[in-house]
């Protein structure tokens, strides 16, 4: 009896530290999200006055930019193409703005802390539930291609930003490669104003531009890879779900007695029945308290990129411009691709599910296990990323429609001008 308690005590501290070591694991994964969450003082467990100091500077600096932009009316007198050049700026800058606004503001910074927290608890559970190798690669899988894709992506918006830095200050590189008798003329990409001499003071003014910059694409890819872990992961608990049900009713089963193999059936239905409702959960979590902001960043960067398709047909001569614009462009269009596509894969994968339990031997199970099945048919069916009550769906056919809305305002605008 004392060797048999031993030995329970043995699997459970061995079963203990592998849970442990795959939490650990897990962690690894999402290093650079939780790096780009605390430069931004959006992480939920460092809520300190510090932090709140951090958002509100950083909130400062883009409203600040913003704001610069608008003043230009007050001194230039007003045209439709300085009217599109400042929205053409200021409109993603209002993006990355209200991202970061609206979750520093008391009601939805306390629901950001609590949901973020709930989700990333719930991300570590479901790693220690993991018993079965194959499983743990599953989910290990989706996170390395996760962390791999994301640190590619920073390569290439680091690139980019350093590319349009030496466009930024090619003038003074080219004065310097190949003087003139005068200088070239050298100013910031936005037109702002700031009620002082801008050829005295240009340096202050690339910098505060620089740090809006820096500012919004530290914003643009926190918001963004936390939105991607989450439906890469209700993603990966999906292809478990599918994996456990494939292996759950297997012909070499169906030669073992009937009260056995009704029981075994039982127990592996109803773990993998446990992962699909935690992946179910996780995925409506993903949009439950974010309604309104998604409803928010929807309109505006519609808006945004209806802006810039119509400012990038003004451009005449200007490759500075032109390149800024097609830039903006190519990221309003990267971001709508990637968030929709991340939805699309979540509603593949639960038709996975049920195409995995369609094609099983589901008839050998007995009647209570077969409407759990069915059950699980009819979940699986589901499209489970519908937000704003249904009337928008993430998914390529969303995209499609986002991307048809922009280019409906955008034509509408041309044809008005």
């Amino acid at each position: 009896m004392t060797q048999k308690i031993i030995r329970e005590f043995n699997g459970s501290s061995q079963l203990h530290c592998g849970s442990l070591k795959m939490h650990a694991t897990g962690e690894r994964y999402y290093k650079v999200n939780r790096i780009l969450l605390k430069t931004l003082g959006l992480w939920p467990y460092q809520q300190s006055y510090f932090s709140r100091i951090h958002k509100t500077l950083f909130v400062s600096l883009l409203l600040t930019f913003i704001l610069v932009q608008l003043l230009v009316f007050v001194t230039t007198q007003y045209n439709t193409n300085l009217l599109l050049k400042i929205f053409s700026f200021a409109f993603p800058a209002l993006f990355v703005t209200i991202k970061i606004d609206c979750i520093s503001t008391i009601e939805l910074r306390e629901i950001w802390n609590e949901q973020v927290k709930k989700m990333l608890e719930q991300m570590r559970d479901d790693w220690r539930l993991l018993k079965d190798k194959l499983e743990v690669d599953i989910i290990e899988k989706y996170a390395y291609n996760l962390q791999f894709s994301t640190i590619i992506s920073i390569v290439i918006g680091l690139f980019c930003s350093f590319l349009l830095i030496i466009l930024q200050f090619l003038p003074l590189i080219l004065d310097v490669i190949l003087p003139l008798n005068e200088s070239r003329p050298f100013q910031a990409f936005a037109i702002t104003e700031y009620f002082f001499n801008q050829e005295k003071y240009i340096y202050i003014i690339l910098l505060h531009e620089i740090l809006a910059y820096s500012i919004g694409i530290i914003a643009l890819y926190g918001t963004f890879i936390t939105i991607m872990i989450y439906i890469w992961h209700a993603c990966a608990l999906l292809k478990i779900t599918s994996y456990r049900i494939e292996n759950a009713i297997e012909k070499s089963a169906l030669a073992i007695p009937v009260f056995e193999r009704h029981f075994l059936f039982y127990q592996k239905i109803v773990h993998a029945v446990l992962i699909h409702r935690r992946a179910i959960k996780f995925a409506k979590l993903i949009t439950s308290n974010f309604t309104l902001l998604f409803a928010i960043l929807i309109i505006v960067g519609v808006s945004s990129l209806s802006i810039n398709l119509l400012q990038i047909t003004l451009i005449n001569d200007s490759t500075e411009d032109a390149c800024i614009v097609t830039t903006f462009i190519v990221i309003h269009l990267s971001y709508m691709f990637i968030v929709n596509y991340g939805g699309q894969k979540v509603t593949d994968h639960g038709m996975e599910l049920y195409k995995a339990i369609y094609n099983g031997l589901w008839y050998a199970a007995p009647l209570h296990i077969q409407k759990l099945l069915l059950f699980m048919m009819k979940r699986g069916n589901i499209n489970v990323t519908s937000i704003f009550g249904g009337l928008y769906e993430v998914s390529l056919e969303g995209f499609a429609s986002l991307t048809n809305a922009a280019v409906s305002y955008f034509m509408v605008m041309y044809s008005t001008r």
